[in-house]
């Protein structure tokens, strides 16, 4: 008694663990998902016995694991009837519960509204709240480095609260009433509750901290607790998560960011200037090949009676020992979290660096016609750089220069080599999408501090302009997704804002690189892209020789009158008037027809306007400006053209 031994390897069982396969669960009944296994579960889940119960939260996960099921499940009441098990008196309940509600979060926006619908909040709440009320500790099992069940179920709550409050907004005021932030910021400690349990309160906190001045009264209170997270020391990928998330909460806090400036950017800096591409180079050389030489066959182990015995306690370790990730595994998540880490710094970045002087959504809607609007004037079309006025406080420029963060951020925005990214694809899609979301962020990022910084404070033009030319040759030399794409040409176009009055790094550009832009358009299918392309075709306008903007000029004309999308067609006209600016290139107006096109742009937009109103949402003040002003070039054109005397010798 209290002994165990390893006996015989034996084969498995048909169905070792009592459960219904996935397959069972779909044939169950008349073969219909919502009147079979939805009624078996809803019954095991009411049912007295925690076995039954624990058989069908089990189910359940399994019936989420595919997507053709979660419509027969949100609109069953099997949500509402799972929910008031995460505070049931068993743990292994609870926790079951919490692990499979987490899952049926991260699906979508609309699964957490329904789940909000359905009442997940309040046993949420309830069950948060007993941890906060108790003054709970974790007890980790220092043997095998797990949680223990009280802690993971707390772990899989947080992560649920987390979701639901950045998918809804009632989610978010449910929180501000629950009276939990406290006790979630008490959870930043990770040597009281280790970095798993830290770094998922401290992303659950950044989301609630978000826009929230119900959250931002109590935050404020904790300088101290942010303060002291910000200085930890350590280079392990889950410190530099914790530090970075925890840097982006502070952010978002107005008093916070006031005391805590410096630390922030610092933290943001040393989390950016990690070499990713190093890390996953070194990762790679470490994966599998292909799936089928992730773990080399091992020989079945014999043990006769006379082995070494063990307690049950040893023998449980063990067991879960062996279910244990491996080294690799360990190494695979810490690269996500780094990937993590510099997603999200590159984001704060984003955000703490926006400027601050742009109408609002409301404002913009409440601008008429007349008001929105001015006489066109070809000298004061822009200010003088083509840049926004809208600048960021000194002390964060200096800041920003000071930690190279617009140098660190040009770096990690690099696409991996080809066969890094080979690898990826085939042994970690995930690691893949996670350095594809960063890179996306980073030149987010760039374009944003593009639009509030001086063309010296970013490096001066020659810098601006290497960037420019490194972005074009990776778009035409790598193939890339829409998202890279988008923000990749995003980017293209903010810098050439600043290289309006530098022409003569344009020199070099030939009529085939011109030709190769051109054909680039033709070939993109996405509005969104051809928009940026067409913009930065305007500002070439304002750079390039005259032959070279004669081109443009007329395939600008031809594009923009078969383009369909409304929001295209307006950008494409802004960037057209754009070129005129400092040039009125009379002669290439008379010899392309330009007043004649022009006027038949200004029906077709004005014509696509009244059919799309709706579609265009936020957008319409914008192109209602932009039709205003078209209309006044038009006429300026014209009035130009009066006067002129055309060339005979062209």
């Amino acid at each position: 008694m209290g002994k165990t031994k390893k006996g015989k390897s034996k084969p498995h069982k048909k169905n070792p663990t009592g459960l219904q396969s996935l397959r069972d669960l779909e044939n169950e009944g008349d073969g219909s998902t919502s009147s079979g296994p939805i009624n078996t579960i809803i019954d095991q889940l009411q049912s007295a016995s925690n076995d039954e119960k624990m058989c069908g939260l089990q189910s359940l996960s399994t019936l989420c694991q595919r997507e053709l099921n979660i419509k027969q499940i949100i609109d069953s009441d099997l949500v509402r009837i799972a929910a008031p098990l995460l505070i049931d008196p068993d743990i292994n309940v609870r926790q079951a519960c919490s692990g499979c509600l987490r899952n049926l979060s991260c699906i979508s926006v609309e699964i957490c509204e329904r789940l909000v619908e359905q009442d997940v909040f309040t046993p949420l709440q309830t069950l948060l709240c007993q941890y906060a009320n108790n003054e709970w500790l974790p007890t980790n099992d220092k043997k095998v480095d797990v949680l223990d069940q009280k802690s993971d179920t707390f772990l899989q709550a947080v992560n649920i609260m987390w979701n639901l409050c950045e998918s809804t907004s009632v989610a978010l005021e449910f929180f501000n009433q629950s009276q939990l932030l406290q006790s979630f910021v008490r959870c930043l400690d990770h040597e009281k509750f280790g970095m798993e349990i830290s770094i998922s309160t401290a992303q659950c906190l950044l989301v609630i901290s978000e826009d929230n001045p119900a959250a931002w009264r109590i935050l404020a209170e904790f300088v101290s607790v942010f303060q002291n997270v910000l200085k930890l020391e350590g280079t392990d990928y889950k410190t530099v998560i914790l530090r970075t998330v925890v840097a982006g909460v502070a952010s978002n806090v107005p008093a916070l960011t006031v005391q805590c400036l410096h630390p922030i950017i610092e933290t943001l800096s040393k989390t950016i200037e990690i070499n990713h591409r190093q890390v996953l180079n070194e990762l790679t050389s470490r994966l599998p090949l292909n799936e089928n030489e992730t773990q080399e066959p091992t020989a079945v182990e014999i043990v006769d009676d006379e082995m070494r015995e063990e307690s049950e306690a040893d023998a449980s370790a063990r067991r879960l020992r062996e279910d244990l990730p491996t080294e690799l595994d360990n190494d695979i998540k810490n690269v996500g979290y780094l990937l993590s880490a510099q997603r999200t710094a590159s984001e704060i970045l984003t955000n703490i660096c926006s400027s601050e002087g742009s109408e609002s959504k409301d404002e913009m809607e409440d601008i008429s016609d007349a008001e929105s609007v001015h006489d066109y004037d070809i000298n004061e079309h822009q200010n003088g750089n083509g840049i926004c006025e809208d600048k960021i406080p000194v002390e964060m420029t200096e800041a920003i220069k000071a930690h190279k963060i617009v140098e660190k951020l040009w770096a990690r925005s690099q696409p991996l080599a080809e066969n890094v990214k080979a690898i990826l694809m085939t042994s970690e899609k995930n690691l893949y999408k996670r350095q594809n979301s960063l890179r996306i962020s980073t030149l987010i990022c760039l374009h944003n501090l593009c639009n509030v910084m001086t063309t010296e404070e970013l490096g001066g033009a020659t810098a601006i302009y290497n960037v420019w030319l490194d972005l074009g040759q990776q778009i035409f030399q790598i193939q890339q997704d829409y998202e890279s794409l988008e923000a990749s040409t995003s980017l293209m176009r903010a810098t050439l804002e600043h290289l309006k009055k530098s022409r003569d790094l344009f020199q070099q550009v030939s009529d085939s690189d011109l030709q190769l832009i051109l054909d680039g358009i033709q070939n993109c299918d996405k509005s969104e892209v051809r928009a940026n392309w067409l913009r930065m075709l305007g500002s070439l306008g304002c750079l390039l020789a005259e032959p070279l903007v004669k081109k443009i000029t007329d395939f600008m004309l031809e594009t923009t009158i078969k383009e369909d999308d409304v929001w295209t067609i307006s950008e494409a006209l802004d960037s057209f008037m754009d070129m005129f600016s400092d040039n009125d290139w009379n002669q290439i107006v008379h010899e392309l027809n330009v007043v004649p096109k022009s006027k038949e742009l200004e029906k077709i937009l004005k014509t696509k306007m009244k059919q799309r109103k709706r579609e265009l949402g936020d957008r319409y003040p914008a192109i209602v400006t932009i039709k205003t002003n078209f209309t006044r070039f038009c006429k300026y054109l014209e009035t130009q053209q009066k006067s002129f005397v055309p060339n005979p010798t062209t």
